[in-house]
């Protein structure tokens, strides 16, 4: 087949140097077909080994969607869609959906939010970004009684169909953020007002939309959603180390459920279901190590979540992942003997992904 595909080339008049070069493009093409190569999925596609946090410290995140690769990856591949502009749509367990669009994947790389091989699990933030944002600002006008009764319905109608407006708000916050988590009102109304005219809503819309945030209610509130979620829209260190693994399951799998690590045998139980496939599991350790040794240890990081990726019953030993993708090197993974296990983390969150 080459042959005959250079011969035709070189009757064509194409010059050797061309012709070699269309070439390699061509098997470069087919041997990205052949596995499956995309600038969204990368090289590899969803897989634990592929999540790679960046500079935040997101690691509930991405510890959360390397189990969630590990155990469920088609959940994930199904939640997002590509647009023929570009951009995608993350679609979540409820069924709402949130636009996500090329430069503000773009974004997240220019800044290292994320690290990954491919861009699905950056898509997949920038979407639960904006997600977390949509269930905050919902509740808040329904509980608010400083918005007129009669613009709420235009405000839900917003919310709920579109789009453009989350992207506002997340760009809005990811550009005002301080590192600690804090929003200033003011610089955030300014903000929001630019971001809306950019996306092209109309200036009445506009002008209603962001004096939502005059009211001290809706703002508390949006401001402890981004506190609480403060890593995905750009601030390192939000207050309570972040958003908590089972708000990620919850949103992809519909449910989650988190415990602290005491029960010895509700805790096995789990990490059983772990190795059948039928739980994603995450675990935070503790903010010191219960042995000066393991704080010299390659795979010990304080106050950080780790997907647990399997157990293995008859040695006792639960298998681990830094979302890192590093410490340990050279792609996070690690094993730990049980009692290690125990001793060293704190809380576990899981999800049954068979009740989707």
């Amino acid at each position: 087949m080459f042959s005959i595909l250079v011969a035709g080339l070189r009757r064509s008049g194409f010059p050797s140097r061309a012709v070699l070069f269309l070439l390699a493009a061509f098997i470069t093409l087919g041997a990205a077909t052949a596995h499956g190569t995309s600038p969204l999925y990368g090289a590899h596609g969803v897989r634990p080994q592929t999540v790679r946090q960046g500079t935040l410290g997101s690691c509930y995140f991405h510890a959360s969607i390397a189990s969630l690769a590990a155990i469920t990856p088609d959940a994930l591949r199904e939640a997002i869609n590509q647009n023929r502009d570009g951009g995608y749509r993350v679609r979540f367990f409820d069924g709402s959906e949130e636009a996500v669009y090329p430069e503000d994947v773009e974004f997240g790389r220019t800044h290292g939010y994320d690290r990954s091989d491919g861009a699905w699990v950056l898509v997949l933030m920038r979407g639960y970004a904006q997600h977390t944002l949509r269930m905050s600002l919902v509740a808040s006008i329904q509980h608010s009684v400083l918005i007129p009764a009669l613009a709420k319905p235009l405000a839900f109608s917003w919310l709920d169909h579109s789009g453009p407006l989350l992207v506002a708000y997340d760009r809005a916050i990811r550009s005002v953020v301080r590192q600690d988590g804090v929003l200033d009102k003011t610089t955030l109304k300014q903000r929001l007002t630019a971001q809306l005219n950019s996306l092209g809503i109309p200036s009445a819309e506009t002008q209603m939309l962001s004096g939502f945030l005059d009211d001290q209610g809706l703002f508390e509130a949006l401001a402890r959603t981004v506190q609480q979620n403060g890593e995905v829209f750009g601030a390192y260190a939000a207050v309570g180390q972040g958003g908590i693994p089972e708000r990620v399951m919850k949103a992809f799998l519909g449910t989650g459920e988190t415990q602290q690590i005491a029960d010895r045998r509700l805790l096995v139980d789990q990490l059983r279901r772990v190795h059948t496939g039928n739980a994603v599991v995450v675990a935070d350790t503790f903010s010191n190590p219960s042995n000066t040794i393991y704080a010299r240890a390659d795979w010990w990081v304080p106050n950080h979540a780790f997907s647990v990726l399997d157990y293995e019953e008859s040695s006792q030993t639960v298998k681990l992942r830094n979302p890192w993708g590093s410490h340990p090197a050279p792609d996070g993974d690690f094993t730990l003997p049980l009692a290690v296990f125990l001793q060293n983390y704190q809380f576990y969150s899981f999800s049954y992904p068979q009740m989707r």
